[in-house]
């Protein structure tokens, strides 16, 4: 196993995955977002990814383009037949990504739920900040519940995204809750997104360096998203860690797991990957929706990094959708 693939990487086909890119570019890659510089070089950088591309349909899987006027969405459908649409958001920091990035993501989650996925090109930032991306989900959620020009059924939704993606699917599922939006059957998060970058997280302590996403990738990320809005935390890292009211109140729907209220949520589904910042929030987020009553299933993959879900398909990802299934199944019955 290569020395340059953290330690605690220890999934033996994700760490040969990071190891032949480390190979590539000399060191595991946090993208741009490690870097210093201009902000908008960074940007670029991200959304060149030339690993993001549309896979042909299969036997298994059927996608559809569609729109609800100027917004873009892709709809994959099970061959075999499916119940069900779960309206999903990408991942990618909130600055990158478009219907390209988690194409293979969203293929293998319809073909393990046997639900379809309607997957949602949303406005990005900094050009576009919070709440933009969200009430772009949200649009493409009131067009499901409207049928979707006859390709959802309206009374069998739910939410789904990864990384920023979930922090999306998990505020929606909010608004859903308090009858703002759509009702939906259940909210599949996947290494979400769930509150402001706090270095005083153990995740976050552990995870700083030679990481596909880091605490100070993610602080970079979390500045350009919430732009103006209050909330947001300084993008440097200089050792000393900001509080998680560093800079005001932060907004419930950009930070979910500061709702006040989360009885009556739909039924969860969320993931962590072992190795990420992220890991605690979820945990935590998994812990107060049980508490308040919401039927939740978390699922905590070891010895893996965030991005996991998204890399060619390995045993860890195959394994996880597959676990997740039995839940987004049982919703949609």
């Amino acid at each position: 196993m290569s020395d340059s693939v953290h330690p605690a990487i220890t999934d033996p086909d994700v760490r040969a995955h990071l190891a032949r890119l480390a190979a590539r570019a000399g060191t595991i890659p946090s993208g741009a977002t490690d870097a210093e510089g201009d902000d908008a070089a960074r940007i670029a950088e991200l959304r060149a990814n030339p690993s993001w591309v549309r896979l042909p349909d299969d036997d298994a899987i059927e996608s559809i383009d569609t729109a609800d006027g100027d917004l873009a969405l892709r709809l994959y459908r099970p061959r075999a037949g499916y119940r069900g649409t779960l309206v999903f958001a990408h991942g990618g920091g909130w600055v990158a990504g478009d219907l390209d990035n988690n194409d293979a993501l969203c293929r293998a989650l319809a073909a393990a739920t046997g639900a379809q996925v309607l997957s949602v090109d949303y406005r990005l930032a900094p050009e576009h900040a919070f709440p933009a991306g969200l009430d772009d989900l949200d649009r493409a959620l009131r067009f499901a519940a409207a049928g979707a020009g006859g390709l959802v059924d309206p009374t069998l939704l739910g939410v789904a995204g990864h990384s920023a993606g979930g922090n999306l699917a998990a505020a929606l599922a909010l608004r859903s809750r308090e009858g703002r939006a759509p009702g939906i059957r259940v909210q599949v998060l996947l290494c979400p997104v769930l509150d402001a970058p706090d270095l005083d997280r153990p995740s976050y302590r552990a995870h700083t360096d030679n990481l596909p996403l880091t605490a100070r990738g993610m602080q970079w990320y979390w500045g350009l998203y919430l732009g103006d809005a209050p909330g947001g935390v300084p993008t440097r890292v200089d050792g000393a860690a900001p509080g998680r009211d560093a800079t005001g109140p932060v907004p419930v729907e950009a930070a979910p797991l500061r709702a006040p209220e989360l009885a009556g949520s739909a039924p969860a589904v969320i993931v962590a990957a072992g190795v990420d910042p992220l890991s605690d929030e979820a945990e935590e987020y998994a812990g107060r929706l049980a508490a308040s009553g919401t039927p939740v299933e978390f699922l905590r993959r070891e010895g893996v990094p965030h991005l996991f879900l998204v890399f060619r398909s390995t045993p860890a990802r195959d394994e996880v959708l597959a676990a997740v299934a039995p839940a987004v199944r049982a919703a949609f019955a």
